[in-house]
């Protein structure tokens, strides 16, 4: 049976456990003034829901979706209680402002001594603009006038790449990337551009081009906000800046350039064999995906941005990947309102022009798009709606299971780009304007890493 709650006069049952931080816990039994001498709560003894209000409670996961259980933050302290009055408004929202600053306190102390050693324990690594109708632009770095100023002149002390070249699992765990060498390789391949490129405010950092490549890849893979990337690298927050929105915008243009899109002869080539087997046309794999969103001010920009499917405010792109497991296509990104047939229309994703009459798309139930490719002759591998039908003929079943089973490729490669965290945390006000730019990176990164479609699926 449920235990009564602990706090005097009140008969519920059930509730919340004492924390087992000693701090917080000693602050949970001075709230509950039980009043008995050296009063201690036992591993069963709960308060119940009606000592805390909704600002207690946890609104969104760690993933950014809405949350679907209630649970207590992590500082929350019980406080309604009989013997007091009810928290004004006011009070309210000064609690809510004291959390934040003590939370921001808290981290910013847990940092201050990185810098100082770059021997980082995993741990440290472990923890957690302006769109139009059809979705946002990136942020183009522009040249400010601006003399260079001390923020380009400190000596550089703060992390190196070349730092966890013998420790292949910590760099993979800071950026995505399997190993050093593996880093290497990518950073080689942008030969001479990244000498001339014109950085965002105007001047060039002191910092190694490598490094500035390394910082770029680490706020994309861990999501750290700028001040705490600053103390990492002991530099300026607004280096910190400088350096990620032109390093992001860099990449953008650098992958688009390059083009993912196979023959028809290497997609067979590279085909599993399986898949080879039961769909040999196959050109590409396609599913949309949004990235959540903070809430834009402009009620024209909420409108567009909001997703009916995610129940909140994202943006959305089209994915593209072989049978093989190489993402051949990312579009740009639109408002979390756009259908997946719009984007599929739209001139910005430019699909339409990239399959050959005899190609086929394999794709989910959402994109019921086979109209728009009558003229080339495409044919759509999706899954067989019911329409008028009750129930499907075996003959539909088995097709249907085989396509499933061949579509999940598409969808874990998706995962893996997520590991990415800025793709999976509501982007900022200040990231938004980049969204095109950060989803495209992340991306087309993950085709430097090993393939994860086996050859014989």
């Amino acid at each position: 049976m449920p235990t009564q709650c602990c706090v005097p006069l009140c008969t519920n049952k059930g509730g919340h456990r004492f924390p087992k931080d000693s701090i917080l816990r000693k602050k949970w039994i001075q709230a509950v003034k039980r009043g008995e001498h050296k009063w201690k709560p036992s591993s069963r003894s709960v308060v119940c829901p009606n000592h805390f209000d909704d600002s207690d409670y946890k609104t969104t996961t760690n993933e950014g979706d809405p949350a679907q259980i209630r649970r207590l933050k992590t500082d929350s302290v019980p406080h309604i209680f009989p013997w007091k009055s009810a928290l004004t408004p006011s009070q309210r929202q000064r609690r809510e402002r004291g959390r934040k600053l003590q939370a921001t306190e808290d981290s910013r102390s847990a940092w201050k001594d990185v810098g100082a050693n770059v021997e980082i324990s995993l741990e440290d690594f472990e923890q957690e603009g302006h769109e139009n109708d059809s979705g946002m632009q990136p942020c183009v770095p522009q040249p400010i006038k601006e003399s260079v100023d001390s923020h380009s002149q400190t000596d550089f002390n703060g992390l190196h790449a070349r730092d966890f070249a013998l420790n292949d699992d910590t760099f993979h765990k800071l950026t995505g990337l399997i190993s050093y060498n593996n880093f290497a390789m990518v950073f080689a391949t942008f030969g001479d551009e990244v000498e001339n490129m014109n950085y965002y405010y105007g001047w060039k950092p002191k910092m190694d081009l490598e490094d500035q490549f390394f910082l770029t890849i680490i706020r994309l893979r861990m999501n750290k906000p700028t001040w705490e990337t600053a103390i990492m690298f002991r530099i300026h927050d607004k280096e910190v800046s400088n350096m990620f929105i032109t390093w992001i915008n860099f990449l953008y243009f650098h992958f688009k350039d390059i083009d993912w899109w196979p023959s028809r002869d290497l997609v067979q080539y590279f085909s599993p064999t399986d898949f080879r087997k039961k769909f040999s046309t196959t050109r590409v794999i396609i599913d949309g995906t949004e990235i959540p969103l903070q809430k834009p001010k402009k009620p024209i920009a909420q409108q567009a941005t909001y997703s009916t499917y995610k129940n909140r405010n994202t943006v959305k792109a089209l994915i593209g990947v072989t049978p093989g497991g190489l993402i051949s296509f990312v579009s740009d990104v639109f408002g979390g309102a756009t259908s997946d047939q719009k984007i599929c229309e739209s001139e910005r994703s430019n699909l339409l022009n990239k399959v050959e009459s005899g190609d086929s798309i394999m794709a989910d139930k959402g994109f019921n798009v086979q109209d728009m490719f009558i003229d080339p002759n495409v044919e759509i591998n999706i899954p067989e709606f019911f329409r008028k039908k009750t129930r499907l003929s075996e003959k539909s079943v088995l097709k249907d299971r085989k396509i499933a089973s061949k579509r999940v490729h598409v969808e874990r490669l998706i995962g893996l780009a997520k590991t990415f965290k800025m793709l999976t945390s509501p982007l900022s006000v200040t990231d938004a304007p980049l969204a095109d730019a950060i989803v495209t990176s992340a991306f087309f990164l993950c085709n430097y890493r090993p393939c994860i479609v086996p050859t014989d699926a």
